[in-house]
C-alpha cells in the first residue's frame, strides 16, 4: 500500500518544475508518478518506475497564453474585418471573405480544446451537404480531412479560404476540386 501524498509538497514540486520549464524533469527527486490504481507516487523505490506512469508536469491550461498568441496571429494574418467574439461561451474569430468568384463567406474560427475548427456562418450550409461531397459536417463545420480540425489558427484560416473556393466550384459543378 502506498503512503498518502503530502499535497502541499506535491504542489510545491509541480509549480517549481513548471516555473523552470521542466515538464518531465531528469532529476529523480523532481519526478511525479502515478500507479495503475490512480495513486500518486513521489520518490518510488528503485526499479518501481518501470510499472509507474510519469506525470507530465507542464501547465494544465495555457488558455491565456494560447489566446494571446492566437489574437496576435489573427491581427496579422486574418482579414481586416475579423472580429473577436464569444459565441455560446466559445471564443473565436468571425471573418468575411470573398472567393475568386466573388461569392461571400462568413466564417467563425475557434479552438475546440484540441484543434481549430471553422464553422460556416454564411451562406447557410448547416445540414445541407455531406462531408464527402461538400466537405461539411452536419453542424456547418468545415471537414478538413483525416483530422477533425487543424493544429493552428493560421492553418484553419488558410484552409477555410481554399474550402470556400472549392465549395463554390462544387455548387456550380457538383464536384469539389481540391480533394481526391
Amino acid at each position: 500500500m502506498s503512503q498518502p501524498v503530502d499535497l502541499n509538497r506535491l504542489r510545491e514540486l509541480v509549480l517549481q518544475n513548471q516555473a523552470m520549464g521542466k515538464d518531465l524533469p531528469a532529476e529523480r527527486d523532481k519526478k511525479v508518478f502515478v500507479d495503475r490504481h490512480g495513486r500518486i507516487v513521489l520518490n518510488p523505490r528503485t526499479g518501481e518506475e518501470q510499472v509507474l506512469s510519469e506525470v507530465h508536469q507542464g501547465v494544465f491550461a495555457g488558455l491565456r497564453e494560447r489566446l494571446a498568441r492566437d489574437k496576435e496571429v489573427a491581427a496579422r494574418k486574418l482579414p481586416p474585418n475579423t472580429e473577436f467574439l464569444v459565441v455560446d461561451g466559445v471564443p473565436g474569430w468571425r471573418y468575411t471573405i470573398h472567393d475568386e468568384f466573388g461569392q461571400q463567406y462568413v466564417m467563425f474560427l475557434y479552438f475546440d480544446g484540441s484543434l481549430y475548427q471553422v464553422k460556416v456562418v454564411y451562406p447557410e450550409v448547416e445540414g445541407r451537404y455531406s462531408p464527402h461531397h461538400g466537405h461539411l459536417f452536419p453542424d456547418g463545420r468545415i471537414c478538413f480531412g483525416k483530422q477533425e480540425g487543424l493544429p493552428t489558427l493560421e492553418q484553419a484560416y488558410a484552409k477555410s479560404v481554399l474550402w470556400a473556393n472549392g465549395f463554390t466550384v462544387f455548387l456550380m459543378t457538383g464536384k469539389f476540386p481540391f480533394s481526391l
